[in-house]
């Protein structure tokens, strides 16, 4: 009996890790092969003011939202997609206009196919990190749609008014350069990921996990018809 606990116990461990598993990896988009590369972008459930002008402030609010999420076994580098008087937000996340980077949300729809500084986008970037859709919201930016710093209204501007953009609105450069607010408000923020390459074809953790779990059923079973 104790034995046949133990293999209970070790199954029931099992199948919460595969339930806790299944909320970390994200998947790849549909369309892109091994080798490609790419980045996600989401929108933060967090708020921020906008009154500081290091930008790690911002980048730790979005990595911190995406803690626990992996891509292709790894947890991916988070940023802001956010400007201050000093760095643009291109420079600061390392996206200039070219080569084109293709960009996508993290349930897989595609965002951008090439220059994310051209104004509008193929999608809005409306979805959180856990893959759920956002309503409309303010998202800080204090960023033109070039990708550079708005004078006098970037993160921290000591004239106390930022850039925000609209979360809904893609179709034309309101997604990143809405309308300047007071900064004390609360918004959220645009994440996101470092370039990833898409991985040869591997099982995915949560496939490796059921197939253990097989396995362990197989052996109650099996232990169950020796003991009759």
């Amino acid at each position: 009996m104790k034995r046949l606990l133990l293999v209970l116990s070790v199954l029931a461990l099992a199948a919460h890790a595969a339930g806790s598993a299944s909320a970390g990896p994200i998947a790849t988009p549909t369309g892109l092969n091994p080798g490609d590369q790419f980045r996600f972008v989401f929108l933060s459930t967090s708020t921020t003011d906008a009154t500081s002008s290091d930008l790690s402030t911002y980048d730790n609010i979005v990595s911190s939202d995406a803690s626990g999420y992996t891509y292709g076994g790894k947890s991916p580098t988070w940023q802001a997609i956010v400007s201050n008087s000093t760095t643009d937000a291109s420079a600061h996340i390392g996206l200039a206009p070219f080569p084109p980077t293709q960009l996508y949300t993290v349930d897989g729809v595609q965002v951008s196919s090439g220059n994310l500084w051209s104004g509008a986008l193929l999608s809005p970037i409306n979805v959180f990190i856990t893959a759920t859709t956002s309503p409309s919201v303010y998202v800080w930016t204090g960023t033109t749609s070039s990708g550079s710093a708005a004078t006098g209204a970037s993160m921290g501007s000591s004239f106390s008014n930022s850039i925000a953009g609209n979360s809904d609105m893609y179709s034309f450069s309101a997604w990143i350069d809405f309308d300047s607010f007071i900064s004390t408000r609360q918004f959220n923020l645009y994440g996101i990921s470092e370039m990833l390459t898409v991985p040869a074809a591997v099982p995915e953790p949560s496939t490796a996990m059921l197939a253990g779990l097989g396995g362990l059923a197989a052996l109650v079973y099996s232990f169950k018809r020796k003991r009759n």
